[in-house]
Formats: C-alpha cells, structure tokens, sequence
C-alpha cells in the first residue's frame, strides 16, 4: 500500500507541476505589452471549436498563443503583408465590447473574437505595416 500512495502522490505533484508551469507561462504572455485576449473559432457546425489564447503584434506577423499550452512559440502566426480583416461586433447585450473579425491570409480565413480596442488596434497595426517594397 505505501508504494500505491507514492505512486499517486507523485502523480498528483507532477500534475500540479504542469498546471504551475501553464500559470506562469499565461501571466507572462499577459504582462508583455502587444498581447491582447483571443479566441480562435475554427470549424462550423458540429465541428466548431473555440480556443482562448492571446494574441501578440509582432513586427511582421500577428502571433496567436493557446491557453491550453506550455509552448511559448506561437500556435498560429499570420504574416502581416497580405492579411485582411473585417470586423462585425456581437450582440450588445450578451458580449458588450468584443467584435468578430474574420482575418484571410494566404487563402485561409480564420475567425477571431477580440475586443473592440484589440480590433482598431489590429486595423491601425496592419495599415500601418511595411508596404511590399519595404521587405
């Protein structure tokens, strides 16, 4: 019986371990500045799923790091030349302030649910991005 509850006592602090790690790694994205909450919705129907994370404005690209992880590179980055966005806000009275914006990039479009404050900054980051001759 000892050795079960060593077993399982390891077991509970390499759990606590990880959820430890995955604290810190989400304070410290937060505290840098660029970061901005986000969820990325992909799929539809049946097979929708949402994911919480933060989003970064990198110099040339917009960079997109999962909650659910320990990883700090980025889960999705969407290079700045090329990217387009349109916003439409939510319903006022069941998500005050946040607004969906779909990106397209290299053909793909993704959708993400930021705030409205996240949005403009998006549209002031892109617009204000170097232009092709630039790179």
């Amino acid at each position: 019986m000892p050795q079960a509850l060593a077993i399982v006592v390891g077991v509970v602090l390499a759990a606590v371990g990880l959820l430890g790690l995955a604290w810190l790694r989400w304070q410290y994205l937060k505290a840098r500045p660029g970061f901005f909450p986000c969820v990325v919705v992909q799929g539809q129907g049946a097979k929708r799923r949402e994911r919480s994370g933060l989003a970064a404005f990198a110099p040339l690209a917009l960079d997109w790091f999962a909650r659910d992880s320990l990883s700090f590179t980025p889960a999705y980055r969407w290079p700045r030349t090329g990217l387009t966005i349109k916003a439409r806000p939510l319903d006022e009275e069941s998500t005050a302030g946040w607004q969906v914006v779909q990106l397209r990039s290299a053909g793909a479009t993704y959708l993400l649910v930021i705030s409205r404050g996240a949005s403009s900054g998006l549209l002031s980051w892109i617009e204000a991005g170097p232009s092709r001759s630039e790179l």
